[in-house]
């Protein structure tokens, strides 16, 4: 199965946010920080704000925050709210599509219930799981490096 981009972005634009729980992060560097285009940023967070994911803090020291722990956010509720208009193949869309096969075909049952899988595995996975970690002290400190770091460290193994 593959995710829209827009839940790729809003994955890593989340992840970013996790990595930095104390700070406010504006939407320039949301973006150079997870590569993804600033008005997408701007879009994605507007809608992770309505489904209340993060705060919005407008003005000069503004930005964006989780609202809630990041163990409290099931990757499958993040994917659920960007996916929830996509059908997998013609004969799922919300119109009933244009299939010539229906309704003797039974794939899209199978696919329905592979979807179901997919996201229940994907609900039993947090934020906080996901995201990478470097001890300090006796804090665990979620970290991304920047993507500066990583085309550094990509053009060393090269």
């Amino acid at each position: 199965m593959r995710l829209l981009a827009s839940t790729d972005f809003a994955l890593r634009i989340l992840l970013r946010l996790v990595a930095a729980p104390d700070r406010r992060l504006d939407t320039p560097g949301l973006a150079l920080a997870t590569g993804v285009p600033r008005n997408h940023v701007h879009k994605i967070v507007q809608s992770l704000a309505a489904a209340g994911y993060v705060r919005t803090t407008r003005g000069s020291g503004g930005g964006v925050t989780l609202l809630r722990s990041p163990a409290q956010i099931p990757i499958g509720a993040i994917v659920r709210h960007f996916e929830a208009e996509q059908a997998l193949v013609e004969c799922d869309r919300a119109d009933g599509g244009a299939c010539p096969l229906m309704p003797d075909c039974a794939l899209r049952g199978i696919l329905r219930r592979a979807r179901g899988v997919f996201l229940a595995a994907l609900d039993t996975t947090s934020l906080a799981d996901c995201a990478p970690a470097v001890s300090i002290g006796n804090r665990n400190i979620p970290t991304l490096p920047s993507p500066r770091t990583r085309r550094k460290s990509a053009g060393a193994s090269r």
